[in-house]
């Protein structure tokens, strides 16, 4: 699925969030936006996924505008969005977790064939099917935040500080994990503070100062740029 974003700007209360930026994800490709906080790399994300409107330009997939959609059918045309801070429901266990990300399907077989891949992706998942998502640790609660947008087979997968406050090895293994999902075919925007961990993931990148995208190049050249070294890479 090919994502357009045509001069996108959002405005906060008379604030501008994002400026007018443009840019195309083809399909199949993983990309980041690296910044620092207030960079607008969150609003790009919540306004693809339809939480948050424009007050001007276009998004569209594969030449289908959603920019006014409701962020249900935003969904269901296979875009997920993973938040920033894992937002499990903490009170329900691991499967009613992944099973509310499957609701916009009502074939049970099919959504046990999606649940066996989620775990297939994330063992421990599994492991602790029965366990209220409040028992598990970081790490383990953003794998199942990542597993139950999964759920929806998504063709775009959406991803806002996955790897924030987890510790470097659970960190590696998401990353690894987020891989062996795009190889699957799954288009992946990958929010991050962590530039480093991103870089080394992805293949292109886009820097956002300020609202606007001020660089975009594949990952090794950004993480060879005098500036993104600098500002974001701390050497």
């Amino acid at each position: 699925m090919r994502l357009d974003v045509t001069d996108l700007k959002v405005d906060y209360h008379n604030i501008a969030a994002l400026k007018g930026i443009s840019f195309t994800v083809p399909d199949g490709a993983f990309i980041t936006m690296i910044g620092s906080n207030g960079a607008g790399k969150s609003t790009t994300l919540r306004t693809i996924s339809g939480l948050v409107k424009p007050s001007a330009g276009t998004i569209s997939v594969d030449g289908e505008r959603i920019d006014r959609a409701a962020a249900d059918k935003i969904v269901a045309m296979g875009i997920s969005h993973v938040p920033e801070g894992r937002r499990v429901f903490k009170d329900l266990t691991v499967i009613e977790n992944l099973y509310l990300g499957a609701f916009i399907y009502k074939d049970q077989d099919r959504i046990d064939r999606d649940l066996d891949e989620v775990y297939s992706h994330f063992p421990r998942l599994r492991e602790r099917s029965s366990q209220q998502a409040r028992t598990l640790s970081g790490g383990e609660q953003q794998m199942l935040s990542i597993g139950r947008a999964l759920m929806s087979r998504p063709k775009v997968l959406l991803l806002d500080e996955p790897s924030l406050g987890l510790a470097p090895l659970v960190v590696q293994e998401i990353g690894e994990i987020l891989q062996e999902i795009n190889k699957n075919g799954v288009t992946v925007i990958l929010v991050e503070q962590n530039a480093d961990l991103a870089l080394r993931l992805v293949d292109y990148g886009y820097v956002l100062e300020n609202g606007r995208i001020i660089m975009s190049d594949k990952a090794e050249n950004l993480a060879n740029n005098d500036h993104v070294r600098k500002a974001y890479l701390g050497v």
